[in-house]
């Protein structure tokens, strides 16, 4: 069964390897979609949403300087970066991460699936 949670952060960010505006320094409102994927316990859930809510909240850079996790922090690099760390934090709890979108504006996201 899969489950589907949004959630948001604010951080900040630089591009160094980009030639352009977004080289300096600026923010951006995060949103973040995970597709996560587990069997159904006996009560029903996959796991309670309260749970994985603090879970992820507790694994995103909420108010931090990106670059100090991801050398380039592009939308891709940044939903690699939080793929793999949230994919850990989810197995403790014997879930997958099957996907992750990382919206660094209303319309423009990256997308990686497993």
């Amino acid at each position: 069964m899969k489950i589907k949670l949004i959630r948001s952060f604010s951080a900040a960010h630089r591009l160094p390897k980009y030639n352009g505006p977004c080289h300096d320094l600026h923010g951006h409102t995060w949103k973040t979609v995970f597709i996560i994927e587990g069997p159904v316990r006996e009560d029903g859930m996959v796991c309670d949403f309260k749970v994985i809510k603090k879970l992820l909240d507790d694994n995103l850079p909420d108010h931090q300087f990106l670059n100090d996790f991801v050398e380039n922090p592009t939308a891709e690099n940044l939903a690699q970066y939080l793929f793999d760390k949230i994919s850990s934090a989810l197995a403790e709890k014997n879930l997958t991460l099957k996907s992750i979108e990382v919206w660094e504006s209303e319309n423009a996201a990256a997308i990686l699936e497993r």
